[in-house]
């Protein structure tokens, strides 16, 4: 009985979390920079307190987001981050609760590494 007990709350806590979750690539830090330093970041239309060099977090996993950098006397630049499906969340098709999961929160999705580093050369 305490056996089959234990196998069926180790299935549960399986079936609560995603597989993208336990074995995705769930990094959304964004590292910001440009070139002169000293620059002012816009995520989203809101204005970060740090100037160039800072990094920021990426909240919303289901749409793009927005980075412009701009340093008086030099022309704005915007990037556009864009996460992609990971292709570990397939497994979640066996699981519909874990397929919740990793939807709900976001794990689904990756930033891609080519859009984790922004350099961007103003001036």
């Amino acid at each position: 009985m305490k056996k089959t007990l234990t196998i069926l709350s180790m299935i549960a806590m399986l079936e609560l979390t995603g597989c993208s979750t336990i074995f995705g690539d769930n990094q959304r830090v964004v590292h910001i920079d440009s070139a002169p330093k000293g620059a002012k970041v816009t995520v989203n239309s809101m204005e970060l307190e740090d100037k160039t060099p800072t990094e920021t977090v990426v909240t919303n996993m289901w749409s793009p987001t927005v980075i412009k950098v701009q340093k008086s006397g030099c022309p704005s630049k915007t990037v556009i981050v864009s996460p992609e499906f990971q292709n570990i969340g397939i497994l979640n098709i066996l699981f519909l609760p874990a397929f919740i999961v990793d939807a709900v929160t976001g794990n689904m999705m990756k930033i891609p590494e080519n859009q984790r580093n922004i350099n961007m050369k103003l001036c």
